[in-house]
């Protein structure tokens, strides 16, 4: 069975979604027009209200243009998700209006650095790059557009196709949730020679920053003859595929062509890595050891450091720990010598990565990996600092130290200078978080939580766990509005993680049953329920997720339909030896029958239920007594409507009694009153 969902219609809007056109119609105006505040507000009540309604692609359209416009490109992605069933959509104007506004987002995309990222989709435009399905969405929009315009001589369609997509920002950025942050920008600053894009593209590879290295190689177009064996080795590296290994042996041979024996030598590193995981072992093993070494008897300290840290990876690969810890430990102290931060620190965190793999000594692996911290953050590499912070975490996991772990947080906010790597501050405040609500202090998270994802976000990092965090935060602090905005988004993201996606979906649900939403909620629970029933989970959580189904159909009037949701959930509990659970369960289910006005399932399910009590036995004294006064309870509910005035008031009086005895006084008090409503015939 479906219940109806209300979508968000506490504002008002009409069940074929008119209120959702008009309040899209306003997005991108009152952006322009500096209402930020507004626009995001509005933007979330449409994104909440959209969630589970029928696809209107017009609408949807208006959404895509509006992030396309304010700074939120990178949000915008998710509704192009959609475009696989577009082509199909009935309405040509809808079309024309979705493929247009993809096309701007495409645009805006490609215009920041971003054509080369390529688009994840099941359907026809699956693996393109962006800007290879901008120009796919603007021709789309055009055929659009000319089916519209046979036999108008105006072409008012083109022309406002046209006009739709050289549409111009109306705001650098409109910040649609707290503490989000624009896009830090990864296009290289105009004007730089290839040579110094190379460069450029190489200090990003080095600070783990891969998409401004792409960004930088996507900007040359005009290759010198004496930059061309590192530009291939750079695309190899950033664009791998099945010609992976020959364009680095290209880019090997023009460097020898040219007698840069250092770069080939670190070629030859960086390939031998490469074939040891394509199942070239021997071959890789040998190419870099032997480059390595020679890197190691030359006077280039940097290129020494890093043939250690490539021959460590292709070691550790092969099993070979102890030999990599020590190409690790020659290429730190030689890094320490040269003083360079970046590269100290790259290999002292790549040891306490191992270490943590291999189950070393945690203490041993938390001065590496604490070490590596203090470099990064004097070298400013945000991307490496949260590496080496995550290795002194699983240190201090591995210890059962969190409180340890909790005290070096603190301590590293507290202490991280202005400038600092704000990643690495993002980073640590999630830390912060997730401590605060292992806790129960959830209100006390929340800023974290948004922070976290804000930075996150900014660079593009942010992943199922800040999600997650936020929701959890907001959830257990009870701000039920803001779940809404962000759970939808979680649960995306957490379909490969099942613990966490499950538990956040049954936020999502609990959110709308806190908010009076009763169909929401039953929807979502069901949903849940379905999900771990198809995954063969019918356990604890099926069995309360059942019942919260449940308890939401008897509040929207479906009594027969939350009985069998009770059922449901009893034979799981029975199934898993929980008699206790399965006995309220049918106690329940009796109400539930009785209410939908159904005498008789009522009766049938008394027996049921009766059954189910007695059949407890391993419960302490007091839990069977509860268990058997509530199986009273329901049954003079059910016979005194069955005009059995005599065994409903004995089942009333009995029921009463066991309450008083076992302490549930207000228990007592309600079956007191129904006994006298038995007894005056006021109850049937």
């Amino acid at each position: 069975m479906e219940v109806e969902p209300r979508r968000a219609d506490a504002e008002g809007s009409d069940g074929d979604g008119a209120e959702i056109t008009r309040l899209c119609r306003t997005l991108v105006p009152l952006a322009a027009a500096g209402k930020y505040a507004e626009a995001a507000s509005t933007y979330r009540w449409v994104a909440r209200a959209s969630t589970g309604a029928p696809l209107r692609y017009g609408d949807h359209a208006l959404r895509l243009e509006f992030c396309a416009l304010t700074g939120n490109e990178h949000g915008g992605l998710d509704l192009l998700s959609l475009l696989d069933g577009v082509g199909d959509h009935a309405d040509a104007v809808d079309r024309l209006e979705f493929f247009a506004s993809a096309a701007v987002l495409t645009r805006r995309l490609s215009e920041t650095g971003y054509g080369e990222i390529r688009f994840v989709l099941d359907g026809p435009y699956d693996g393109l790059t962006l800007a290879m399905l901008h120009r796919r969405m603007r021709a789309a929009a055009f055929v659009e557009a000319e089916e519209l315009d046979e036999g108008d001589p105006t072409g008012y369609f083109t022309a406002h196709a046209e006009r739709k997509m050289a549409a111009k920002p109306v705001a650098d950025f409109v910040p649609l949730l707290p503490s989000a942050l624009p896009r830090v920008p990864i296009l290289p600053p105009p004007d730089l020679t290839a040579e110094e894009l190379v460069t450029r593209a190489e200090i990003h590879n080095h600070r783990c920053e891969p998409e401004e290295a792409r960004a930088c190689l996507a900007a040359i177009e005009t290759v010198p003859e004496g930059i061309a064996p590192r530009l291939a080795e750079l695309r190899a590296i950033f664009f791998q595929g099945g010609d992976t290994e020959e364009r680095l042996r290209r880019a090997a041979a023009g460097f020898r062509r040219q007698g840069d024996e250092t770069r080939f030598l670190l070629n030859q590193c960086w390939l031998g890595l490469w074939l040891v995981f394509d199942d070239q072992a021997e071959t890789g093993v040998a190419l870099a050891t032997v480059a390595a070494a020679r890197l190691r008897a030359g006077t280039d300290d940097r290129a020494a450091c890093w043939g250690e840290y490539w021959l460590a990876h292709v070691l550790s690969g092969q099993g070979r720990t102890p030999e990599a810890y020590e190409a690790l430990r020659r290429g730190a102290e030689r890094a320490q010598e040269a003083g360079d931060p970046l590269l100290h620190g790259t290999l002292l965190c790549l040891e306490a990565s191992l270490r943590n793999g291999d189950g070393e000594d945690p203490a041993t692996t938390l001065e590496l990996a604490q070490a590596a911290t203090d470099a990064f953050i004097v070298g400013n590499v945000g991307e490496k600092a949260v590496e080496a912070v995550e290795q002194v975490r699983i240190a201090y996991e591995r210890t059962g130290s969190l409180d340890e772990l909790d005290v070096f947080v603190e301590n590293l906010l507290a202490t991280l200078p202005v400038g600092g790597p704000e990643r690495l501050r993002g980073h640590l405040r999630q830390l912060r978080a997730l401590s605060l609500i292992g806790t129960g202090r959830f209100a006390d998270a929340v800023d974290d939580a948004y922070a976290s994802l804000g930075v996150a976000a900014s660079k593009g990092k942010d992943n199922a766990e800040h999600w997650y965090v936020l929701v959890t935060a907001l959830h257990g602090a009870g701000r039920y509005d803001e779940v809404l905005d962000v759970a939808p988004r979680a649960i995306d993201l957490l379909g490969g993680l099942p613990d966490w996606g499950h538990r956040c979906r049954w936020m999502y649900a609990d959110t709308y049953r806190a908010l009076g939403e009763s169909s929401r909620a039953f929807n979502e629970y069901a949903v849940l329920a379905e999900i771990l029933e198809k995954s063969g989970d019918t356990g604890h959580s099926y069995i309360s997720v059942s019942m919260a189904a449940a308890e939401q159909l008897d509040l929207l009037g479906y009594g027969a339909n939350a009985a069998d949701f009770y059922a449901r959930a009893a034979d799981a509990a029975v199934a898993i030896g929980g008699g206790y659970v399965a006995a309220t369960c049918r106690n329940a289910a009796t109400l539930s029958r009785l209410r939908s006005g159904d005498l008789d399932a009522a009766l049938t399910a008394l027996d049921a239920a009766e059954s189910a009590v007695h059949a407890v036995e391993t419960e302490t004294a007091p839990a069977r007594e509860h268990l058997v006064a509530q199986l009273d309870h329901v049954a003079a509910h059910v016979l005194s409507a069955a005009g059995r005035i005599r065994e409903a008031a004995r089942r009333a009086l009995s029921a009463a009694e066991t309450f008083h005895r076992i302490g549930e006084a207000e228990s007592a008090r309600d079956v007191g009153l129904l006994l006298e409503q038995i007894l005056l015939g006021e109850q049937k």
